[in-house]
């Protein structure tokens, strides 16, 4: 449905009621962040990019409107600044844009989780967890963005990859927040997930084998770079970092946990 479409209207209310909206601030932040999962995905559709001055044709989209495709791009058709290029949509009469990060052989990148790592949301009670992220302003936690600008000033051409179980409709409101909070521009890497299928389930799926199958790709990819994990004991970071570490001993510099629940050490 369109934003301003009835069907979208009783899809958001609905919500509302079950969140238990209480004032016209909740409501708007639950109505921006909750519109992602109620769009209409078009499937089976050719998507144009233009990045530098050449148009890529992607593949066609599946059920949820995703198009993966890989693209081979000449380097003389790259001028990255700051180790990004922004491309364009060009088959509709909105203006769609993204970025495209530029990461080299050799260096150090940090992979971080979001919730409770780097934004303030207390997944261990689920009440408000489920207000924190759909009800409430987002809230950084202290002393994580100065963190990663020094480690971003201390080492050149350092990437930043936020891996997160959180669904990828809120991939535009999470950009902007971080953005707004002076963190370095990253890469997301969240769940799909569509409200019309059983993927669904994977919201409240366990995050082991998903956050693995993030991990495990950028680790392959960049054998010669070296990686901070940063994570938090609230769900499986420890478990999921200490698997990532046994895999890739080599290339694993550091592993920082935030205790949220008191952990023991042992974890």
């Amino acid at each position: 449905p369109e934003q301003d479409s009835r069907k979208r209207k009783l899809a958001i209310d609905g919500i509302g009621s079950l969140f238990q909206v209480k004032d016209e601030s909740e409501l708007r932040y639950l109505t921006e962040r909750m519109f992602p999962f109620v769009v209409d995905n078009q499937s089976m559709k050719f998507v144009r990019i233009k990045l530098g001055r050449k148009v890529y044709k992607l593949s066609r989209t599946s059920k949820d409107g995703h198009s993966t495709t890989t693209i081979n791009i000449a380097e003389r058709d790259l001028q990255p600044i700051d180790g990004m290029m922004t491309y364009q949509v060009i088959d509709d009469a909105r203006k769609f844009e993204g970025q495209v990060f530029f990461v080299e052989d050799q260096g150090l990148s940090i992979i971080s989780d979001i919730d409770d790592t780097v934004k303030d949301t207390n997944y261990l009670d689920k009440k408000q967890f489920y207000a924190n992220t759909f009800l409430r302003k987002f809230r950084s936690v202290p002393g994580m963005k100065d963190y990663f600008k020094e480690v971003k000033r201390k080492n050149k051409g350092c990437a930043v990859h936020f891996v997160s179980a959180s669904p990828y409709q809120l991939f535009e409101q999470l950009r902007n927040f971080f953005r707004d909070e002076g963190f370095p521009e990253a890469s997301y890497h969240l769940k799909r997930i569509r409200i019309k299928d059983k993927s669904l389930l994977q919201f409240f799926a366990d995050p082991f084998d998903y956050k693995m199958k993030q991990i495990e790709p950028l680790m392959e990819s960049f054998p010669g770079r070296k990686f901070i994990l940063i994570g938090d004991s609230g769900e499986k970071d420890p478990e999921i970092y200490c698997a990532i570490y046994e895999k890739f001993p080599q290339q694993v510099q550091q592993v920082l946990i935030r205790n949220i629940n008191d952990a023991e050490d042992s974890r």
